[in-house]
């Protein structure tokens, strides 16, 4: 990646990453992913198609900056426009107006279009179409500007196959009531989180790496997998991973008890866990404002609870970052440090995105098993009134 672009990297990632849960909308999805993908990597414009298996075409589902004389040229034939990339293959084409495996080359040549990027979308272990970027003059592309490019590929993949097991499970529900007469509402879309940035420290662009990395593996977690204790796991180790820390902890908060209930930790032993319950109150508190807060000495600070554990524990600085889902703390994530440190505004940048990753695999989590508690109750009900579902 060059040098000064790897936050921009982090930061794209992070903002398609938002929009694919915020919204179930494939179309908004993929226009978004296309566009931050060309304006990141510089590029001219971009195209993501999808692959029709019936008639072998590439089907356009969202472009940017492509003109519509060029969009309107005729069909791509996946046999005949880089073959390659449907074996799964990253391709890239270095003069676009003489390479036969290019369909229109004189339309490309029109368009102002020399070197193409393609990148297949993978989803469940098949190519199911494919993402390109296209240069108006030569270019090479990095190891890491193409990691980049794979990487929301393949996201968008998983968010095509995530959004339509959601899609399929309301249809059934949806055709369900619509036998008794009853109109399912629409669920309300869930607002984008900012990611904020905190610190003046500067940027290393080798961490920026790992932390696209990370984030990547924590994403796809979440779109390939409904358990959210995999992907809180997952959250705790990069944490510990990355930062170097003694002790990472989640905690969500009950609103009965008005406590931080523990759902998982690393790095901390049996006898401080057993020390007592956290109170929202009077633990930190001010991270329920959604702001990160940070505690250099845990064992002297009047916002901390059990001052004298957290001294015999060995903890000295404390970040604790909210989890934040649909505009609602829901928990905390929580950074234990064994000497007094402080974090770069890149780490917390990071470290807030892990915290609302974790909050939306809490939620999407609980959306789905909500959604299937409804259908098997409405199906159980409906089947008692005599009314039955789609015979198949």
């Amino acid at each position: 990646m060059v040098k000064y672009k790897t936050i921009e990297y982090f930061q794209a990632f992070f903002e398609v990453n938002q929009t694919i849960f915020s919204s179930l909308s494939i179309r908004d999805i993929l226009k978004l992913l296309v566009k931050r993908t060309v304006n990141t990597l510089g590029a001219k414009a971009g195209s993501l198609r999808l692959l029709d298996e019936k008639t072998k075409r590439l089907e356009l589902v969202a472009s940017y900056l492509l003109s519509t004389k060029y969009l309107d040229k005729g069909t791509l034939i996946s046999d005949k426009s880089i073959p390659e990339v449907l074996e799964g293959k990253v391709v890239t084409i270095k003069d676009a107006s003489k390479d036969p495996r290019i369909q229109y080359q004189k339309e490309k040549t029109a368009e102002g279009i020399n070197t193409i990027l393609s990148v297949p979308v993978v989803a469940n272990d098949r190519v199911i179409g494919v993402l390109r970027l296209y240069s108006g003059e030569p270019r090479d592309f990095s190891d890491e500007e193409i990691e980049f490019v794979s990487a929301l590929a393949e996201i968008g993949g998983l968010a095509i196959v995530n959004a339509k097991i959601y899609e399929d499970e309301g249809i059934k529900l949806s055709s369900l009531l619509k036998k008794c007469g009853v109109e399912l509402p629409e669920e309300p879309r869930r607002p984008k989180q900012k990611l904020k940035l905190f610190a003046r420290e500067t940027i290393d662009p080798s961490k920026s790496l790992e932390y696209f990395r990370g984030l990547h593996e924590i994403t796809r977690a979440i779109l390939s997998t409904l358990d959210s204790r995999k992907v809180i796991a997952l959250v705790i180790e990069k944490v510990l991973l990355l930062m170097k820390v003694k002790a990472c902890s989640l905690r969500l908060i009950n609103e009965t008890t008005r406590e931080l209930e523990l759902v998982a930790s690393k790095g901390l032993s049996e006898r401080y866990l057993k020390k007592g319950p956290l109170h929202i109150d009077k633990s930190i508190r001010d991270t329920l404002e959604g702001t990160p807060v940070f505690i250099p000495d845990a064992r002297t600070d009047s916002r901390v609870e059990y001052l004298a554990e957290k001294a015999q524990e060995g903890i000295v600085s404390i970040l604790s970052l909210p989890i934040v889902a649909r505009k609602r703390v829901i928990g905390m994530l929580r950074l234990y440090s064994q000497e007094m440190r402080k974090y770069s505004r890149e780490e917390v940048a990071f470290l807030s995105a892990l915290a609302e990753m974790a909050g939306i695999a809490i939620i999407n989590a609980k959306m789905y098993e909500k959604t299937k508690y409804d259908l098997s109750f409405w199906e159980t009900t409906l089947g008692y009134m005599g009314v039955k579902g789609d015979q198949k």
